[in-house]
C-alpha cells in the first residue's frame, strides 16, 4: 500500500512538471506576446477591474478549453494504440531523447522552433472562439515539441496505475497547463502593458530556461529508454 502511494505520488508529481514545462515549450511559448497583444484586447471598461478579471478569466478558460481539447483527442488515440506501440516504445523514447537533446541544445543558442503568430492571428473568428482558436494552437506547438513527454505521462500512468490513474494523471497535467494559461490571461488582462513589457524583458530568458527543461527531459527519455533496453 505504502509503495502504491508513494507511486503515485511521484506519477503525480512528474505528470504536473511536465504539464508546466509543456506550456513553456521552445514550440509555443513565442505565441504569448501575440496572445497579449492581439487576443487579450481591453474590452471593459479600464477602471473597472472586476469586469477585467472577469474577462480574463472568461479568456483564459475558453483558450485552456482549446488546448486541453487537442490533447485529450491524443490521449484517446493513444489509448486506443498504446498496447500497439508499447512494445517499440523504449526505442521511441531513445529516438525522441535524442530529438529532444538537439532542440533543447538548438534553443540554448538562440534557435527558435515556434509557430508564427501570424498563423494564429489569421483567424476571423469572433469573441470568445479567438481564445478557444488560439488555444488549439498553442496545444498543437507545444505537443510539436513535448509529445514524447506526454506519451511517457500517458504509458507509464496506465502501466502503472490503470485506466483511472492514467485519466487522473492526464487530468493533472492538463491542470498544470491550463492554470499557466489562465494566469496568463488574468494578468494580461488587467495590465496588458505590463505584461508585453515583462514578455519584451524575459522571453529569452524564458525560451533558454524550457530549452534547459527540453534537454533535461530528452535526457530522462534516453535513460528511461536504455534502462528497458538493457534488461
Amino acid at each position: 500500500m505504502e509503495n502504491w502511494f508513494t507511486m503515485n505520488v511521484v506519477l503525480l508529481s512528474f505528470s504536473f512538471l511536465a504539464g508546466l514545462q509543456a506550456f513553456f515549450a521552445p514550440c509555443s511559448i513565442a505565441l504569448i506576446p501575440a496572445y497579449v497583444g492581439y487576443y487579450v484586447k481591453e474590452e471593459t471598461e479600464a477602471d473597472n477591474k472586476i469586469k477585467q478579471l472577469l474577462f480574463g478569466l472568461k479568456a483564459g478558460i475558453f483558450a485552456s478549453l482549446g488546448l486541453i481539447s487537442v490533447y485529450v483527442v491524443f490521449g484517446v488515440i493513444l489509448t486506443i494504440f498504446g498496447r500497439l506501440i508499447a512494445p517499440i516504445f523504449p526505442w521511441i523514447e531513445l529516438s525522441a531523447g535524442g530529438l529532444l537533446i538537439f532542440m533543447g541544445v538548438s534553443s540554448l543558442f538562440g534557435y527558435e522552433f515556434a509557430i508564427k503568430p501570424p498563423v494564429v492571428l489569421g483567424t476571423h473568428a469572433d469573441g470568445l472562439k479567438r481564445f478557444y482558436l488560439f488555444g488549439v494552437a498553442y496545444a498543437f506547438g507545444s505537443i510539436g515539441c513535448t509529445l514524447p513527454i506526454f506519451l511517457l505521462v500517458i504509458f507509464q500512468s496506465l502501466a502503472q496505475t490503470g485506466t483511472i490513474g492514467g485519466l487522473v494523471n492526464f487530468s493533472v497535467y492538463a491542470l498544470a497547463m491550463s492554470s499557466l494559461m489562465i494566469l496568463f490571461s488574468l494578468i494580461s488582462s488587467l495590465s496588458k502593458n505590463a505584461m508585453r513589457k515583462f514578455l519584451t524583458s524575459y522571453m529569452a530568458l524564458i525560451q533558454k530556461s524550457a530549452g534547459i527543461l527540453i534537454l533535461l527531459a530528452g535526457i530522462y527519455l534516453i535513460y528511461l529508454a536504455l534502462q528497458v533496453i538493457s534488461i
